[in-house]
């Protein structure tokens, strides 16, 4: 056998085989769900237009509307917004009433301000693009506020699409992301703030809150910075549309630990630029109100702070019964109206059942919402998005100056409208134990029954916005325990009806109806000074139809005991006496002493007021020696012994 053949240590044959060292793997970061890739539109286009189309089949009477409520402090007579472009810099830097009021103090009236200048800011650009003069501006008001609902609806699909992916072989139109989508379109407790051109605040506030959601969970599918850039500019646009945008600052982390695996430190990081929008949204605010919250003003109106003379239980009982009354509204939204002020929502103790029992309620979704938020139950998030979004208009923290609004649970409403489409979709086919996204045949019954009574709602309540005519009679018929509702009737048939009426035989019943409603908005709130103020126009209509002075002066003289200090009242006044001609003297000169006199100067010690109520007297060229020797007396209190001198020598030539 051959001897082996040793080699040469230096030979290429010895020397060991290089080591390779293996291309390093490329890490591709999966993303979130495929609908935030791009191509959405390409795929999901038809459910998109379909949304729209709804929003705009529902909404598309409100089109022709006019201008009704706020819309006249926040368009029509803010001389900021009627500015045009030239006013958003203002707008931006004031109380979005102070285009309207024009002084500070006025803005008092409600407990800590409101800036929202983002709606407003939008109001000017219609009247800067299309002329404040322009005769369908409010049209176009309305059309715009369609078109951003509209795309709520889509933007909602679109997030919903991402969190709850239709999976292979499902149809969208019956998985949760579409149904959802389309419960919200629909549903009745949004007219107010899609047909009311005001309600665009609520409208922006939630577009842009959900804009910054999206971008949250773009940028963790993508890993680019500049969606989180977009999630904080988002965010400070729906704080500048309207405060309610703040419990985004919790709703967003949360909606990104609940449906992803993000680690919470990435999370963290992510709510920086919200963190920082916020801030600087605070400061803004600040700059331009002068306050956070508490304006150093007592509010003391009960049209303006609904809990005055309540004592805590009270208060805390009547909130809990509106927080039962919005889960209400939600499942059954139906009588509808725009005024729930006192006392169309009672006050209430906690004896009354329904606050004890939406007290319970609360607790209890609370309580399970926190105890099954790891077990992931949509049903969990849909608790913890409502409370959260509901908070800030609740009353439990901040009053918001009345009991509730059918516009505040808008936010809100999102929670409910996935909770409905996650059983609809999920939980029912579950049950019978069919494929998860084919629908029941029960689920299919239960939503066309929902949709047919939404629709029907919805297109039933959009007429009632088209005007003052048609607003202030739905809501009295519903809200008949509000002064409030009464007072607007009044003013709406003494605007409307009233003074476009010619004959004494058309007015008679019209002053007959508003006569009824003022003395029923009184009997609710014998402090409401509006409606003092509207009852003096109202004793004015029924004089010139009967020309029972003494009716008239005794009605006047109860005004002035309520209301000696408001200045609107004592114009009319001044006008009315000048107005009155010169018969009945006798009456005339008695109802001065009574008012001048006996009111101002002896019950009151207003020496200025009783000399001018005296002087309409003498104005009328009469030399009453009781008005000559009142106005002796005051001027000699005061101390001009001249004037009374002079008023005690006419009335001793009379004598």
């Amino acid at each position: 056998m051959a001897a082996k053949q040793k080699l040469n240590p230096k030979s290429p044959a010895a020397r060991p085989a290089p080591t390779v060292k293996p291309a390093p793997k490329k890490v591709v970061q999966m993303p979130l769900t495929s609908t935030f890739a791009p191509g959405f539109w390409k795929t999901n286009w038809l459910p998109a237009l379909l949304l729209m189309l709804a929003a705009f089949v529902l909404y598309a009477a409100s089109i022709q509307f006019g201008y009704v409520l706020d819309d006249e402090m926040v368009i029509q007579k803010n001389l900021y917004v009627q500015d045009g472009f030239k006013g958003i810099g203002r707008i931006f830097g004031a109380d979005s009433f102070m285009g309207y009021f024009q002084r500070q103090e006025n803005l008092y009236l409600l407990e800590g301000g409101r800036y929202r200048p983002l709606s407003l800011a939008t109001f000017a650009m219609e009247v800067g693009m299309f002329g404040k003069d322009n005769p369908n501006l409010a049209h176009i008001s309305h059309a715009v506020n369609i078109l951003l609902y509209g795309l709520t609806g889509v933007l909602l699909y679109r997030i919903l699409l991402g969190l709850f992916p239709v999976q292979e072989g499902g149809g969208w139109y019956f998985g949760l992301p579409f149904l959802a989508s389309l419960i919200f379109v629909f549903h009745p407790l949004h007219v107010e703030c899609i047909a009311n051109i005001k309600g665009r605040d609520e409208i922006l506030a939630l577009l842009a809150s959900l804009a910054a959601l999206y971008a949250t969970l773009k940028h963790f599918d993508t890993n680019r910075l500049r969606w989180l850039g977009l999630s904080g500019v988002f965010l400070l646009l729906g704080l500048f549309a309207k405060e309610n945008a703040l419990t985004f600052l919790a709703v967003i982390p949360l909606t990104v630990l609940f449906f992803t695996k993000v680690p919470l430190n990435r999370v963290v990081v992510a709510s920086v630029p919200l963190l920082l929008a916020a801030m600087v949204f605070i400061v803004v605010r600040f700059r331009a109100l002068g306050f956070m919250l508490d304006h150093g003003q007592a509010v003391t109106d009960l049209m303006n702070d609904p809990f005055l003379g309540m004592t805590l239980g009270e208060r805390l009982a009547t909130t809990f019964l509106t927080l039962g009354w919005y889960i209400k509204l939600l499942f059954v939204p139906h009588p509808l109206t725009h005024d729930y002020y006192p006392y169309h929502v009672p006050k209430v103790g906690w004896s009354d059942w329904k606050a004890l029992a939406s007290l319970v309620l609360y607790l209890g979704m609370g309580a399970w919402a926190v105890l099954t938020w790891r077990k992931r139950s949509v049903a969990a998030w849909c608790i913890v998005f409502f409370l959260l979004t509901l908070s800030i208009v609740s009353n439990l923290f901040v009053s918001v100056g009345t009991f509730m609004n059918e516009r505040f649970v808008y936010m809100p409403s999102v929670a409910f409208c996935v909770l409905v489409a996650w059983v609809l979709a999920r939980k029912l086919p579950q049950v019978f134990k069919s494929n998860l996204d084919a629908p029941s045949i029960l689920a299919v019954g239960i939503l066309a029954g929902l949709m047919g009574f939404y629709s029907w709602r919805t297109l039933t309540r959009v007429p009632d916005w088209e005007s003052e005519r048609k607003l202030n009679p739905s809501a009295v018929k519903v809200s008949e325990g509000s002064a409030r509702s009464h007072l607007f009737y009044v003013t709406a048939l003494y605007k409307n009806e009233y003074q476009q009426a010619k004959k004494k035989e058309e007015k008679e019943p019209i002053v007959a109806l508003m006569e009824y409603h003022i003395n029923r908005a009184l009997e609710i709130n014998p402090n409401y000074n509006s409606a003092w103020q509207m009852k003096a126009g109202i004793s004015a209509a029924r004089f010139d139809l009967d020309h029972q002075l003494d009716k008239l002066f005794h009605n006047f003289e109860i005004i002035l005991e309520k209301i000696p200090n408001n200045i609107d009242f004592r114009k009319f006044l001044d006008e009315y006496m000048k107005y009155l001609d010169g018969s009945n003297a006798d009456k005339y000169m008695a109802f001065c002493h009574r008012v001048g006199y006996d009111y101002f100067y002896k019950k009151q010690g207003d020496a200025q007021n009783a000399l001018k109520f005296l002087q309409y007297g003498l104005d009328r060229q009469y030399e009453d020696i009781r008005i000559l020797d009142d106005m002796a007396e005051v001027y000699g209190a005061i101390g001009n012994q001249a004037k009374a001198a002079e008023m005690k020598a006419r009335a001793d030539a009379q004598r």
